[in-house]
């Protein structure tokens, strides 16, 4: 038996119980994986109502932001293209100005998290409290935002992280967020010692095939189509295209703790 905790990206959800949709778009997948009904139960950590709402004054200082962000991110870009990366893979159609587009339509969660110390370890303490009342293994799936939370909190507590029997990384951002995380954690080491699998959309705005760049790696690598044409709906897709879930259903699967 085991526990799928999801953790979700940024954006503003009220619905604290968004894990029960991806929950049921997943379970079919598990299911023909060969998982008993019975073995499986969904949770998620939300964190929304901790960090800043449409509204709340973000959007006065986005512009200056907005400046920075896109200028960082541009150097990311050539850093790794002078490295000899393969810039076929990050472009798509304007991935940076896709992703400073979602980063500045959301920069109360993003950088509320990671600049603002409050936040930071309330938002960590969500999912602490979510892994000290499980009493199953717990196979936790992060997405996006939640893969960045996931990464900090995980390094900070290594006791609890011990909870975790596999992590599992979706559309991740880290890629293009290091020189932030890099204040909170040592991007060098593991964030956990269970297996660490990456899932990454091939076009995907957030270049999540490109999390160990300069960085501690996962276990694994796995990659997915989940739009042709438009990277930003690709990054939005890991739980209603049927490939991204077939393959997240088969990584849980290969790491469950089966009943004996």
């Amino acid at each position: 038996m085991g526990l799928i905790v999801f953790i979700h990206g940024m954006g503003n959800n009220p619905n604290r119980y968004y894990w029960r949709e991806w929950g049921d778009q997943l379970l079919p997948y598990l299911l023909k994986q060969g998982i008993d009904l019975g073995e499986i139960n969904f949770d998620g950590v939300y964190y929304y109502d901790l960090v800043p709402q449409p509204g709340d004054g973000w959007k006065k200082i986005t512009s200056f932001f907005y400046r920075d962000t896109v200028g960082d991110l541009r150097r990311e870009m050539w850093h790794y293209i002078i490295e000899g990366g393969d810039i076929s893979r990050m472009l798509g159609r304007g991935p940076i100005d896709g992703l400073v587009n979602l980063v500045a339509d959301n920069f109360g969660d993003i950088f509320s998290y990671l600049l603002n110390d409050e936040a930071f370890n309330a938002v960590n303490e969500r999912l602490y409290s979510m892994l000290e009342k499980s009493k199953e293994p717990v196979t936790l799936v992060a997405y996006s935002l939640g893969t960045m939370v996931s990464y900090c909190a995980l390094q900070q507590n290594p006791e609890l992280s011990k909870r975790i029997n596999h992590f599992v990384t979706l559309g991740s951002p880290i890629f293009w967020f290091r020189k932030w995380l890099d204040r909170r954690v040592n991007l060098q080491q593991r964030p956990t010692q269970a297996h660490w699998t990456n899932l990454a959309g091939k076009l995907d705005v957030a270049c999540p095939h490109l999390v160990d760049y300069n960085c501690c790696g996962p276990d694994e690598n796995l990659e997915c189509e989940l739009d042709k044409f438009n990277p930003v709906k690709g990054h939005t897709a890991y739980f209603t295209g049927a490939g991204a879930l077939y393959l997240l259903s088969e990584a849980i699967a290969s790491h469950w703790v089966r009943n004996i």
